[in-house]
């Protein structure tokens, strides 16, 4: 199944979240993600794995929480899923 360029889902722990990917930020691995709900599982310092639109997975590790809501969190590449 094919989605549309920049989707995401976001698996951490038994939760797996539809979103996308807003934005890459400074090549070192790091990345802006906007969920579709909140994803509680994905505190800072969590690991989980992002699953592309193409169906390429890749592990991540949250390093912030953006806007306080749990919607839009701040990701870095650590490696394939």
């Amino acid at each position: 199944m094919t989605r549309e360029y920049n989707t995401v889902v976001a698996h951490f722990g038994a939760a797996a979240v539809p979103g996308r990917i807003e934005a890459l930020e400074g090549g070192r691995g790091f990345m802006r993600v906007s969920l579709t709900e909140p994803l509680p599982e994905a505190g800072e310092g969590s690991e989980g794995v992002l699953e592309m639109h193409d169906g390429a997975r890749f592990r991540v590790t949250v390093t912030e929480r953006i806007s306080g809501e749990g919607n839009e969190l701040r990701m870095k590449l650590v490696g394939r899923g």
